[in-house]
């Protein structure tokens, strides 16, 4: 049976609550890990650990697994974003060279130019549009593909487009949309508060960084868990 968004995010900080209060070393060498580049990657290897289900915590443990498992999913995470990306890349610098010539050609008088700019310009930004909502789109199957790869222990198991869009079928587009609309919200609403903290909510931030880590793997493996 699928949670209901509300219980699932009050079971899975409850889940995150229990994995890190009174387990202070395990707290800090998150804290630690994820402030240093490439190392973090244990982070989400950890992350993967918390996808593959269970009412406890993971240990800490296996650094170098960690490691590895991190790095394939962020390779998974890159495949199902790369197309996006390129697509707001390239509409970012057609808008911004056509926008360029627009001006340029407005402040000379030279109409011809001026028009050439806007017809760069806007198929640029057309392109931004489309390769941000389907930035938001593969984002949010990304994040699915990342538990099957984790469940399965087979990094091309999360690349099993097919197998993925099932799962979310079985969830519920509309369920699982909402479902990330309010973890989006929930998560955006704690860094916003932290960060209007003069002088310590960047600390706080920092502090708090492993319990979301906790959130989302839990937030998410309960999502597939109950498809």
């Amino acid at each position: 049976m699928t949670l209901g968004i509300g219980e699932n995010v009050s079971s899975s900080f409850g889940f995150a609550k229990d994995g890190l209060v009174g387990q202070w070393l395990r707290w800090i060498i998150l804290i630690v890990i994820t402030c240093i580049p490439i190392v973090h990657l244990i982070a989400s290897g950890y992350l993967v650990k918390i996808y593959k289900g269970g009412n406890v915590a993971p240990e800490l443990e296996g650094y170098l697994g960690m490691f590895v498992d991190g790095i394939k999913l962020a390779i998974i995470g890159i495949v199902y974003t790369i197309i996006p990306i390129i697509l707001m890349v390239v509409g970012t610098f057609l808008a911004g060279f056509g926008s360029l010539v627009g001006v340029v050609g407005a402040n000379t008088g030279e109409m011809l130019d001026a028009i050439a700019g806007i017809a760069i310009a806007t198929p640029g930004v057309m392109l931004m549009l489309v390769g941000f909502v389907l930035l938001i789109i593969f984002g949010l199957v990304a994040a699915i593909a990342g538990v099957r790869f984790a469940k399965t222990g087979k990094m091309m198991e999360g690349l099993n487009f097919g197998a993925v869009f099932a799962t979310i079928k079985e969830i519920g587009w509309g369920h699982y949309i909402l479902s990330c609309i309010v973890f989006v919200i929930v998560v955006c609403v704690i860094i916003v508060v932290l960060s209007m903290i003069p002088f310590i909510g960047w600390l706080l931030l920092l502090i708090i960084t492993p319990l979301l880590i906790m959130f989302q793997g839990k937030f998410f493996e309960n999502l597939y868990s109950r498809a």
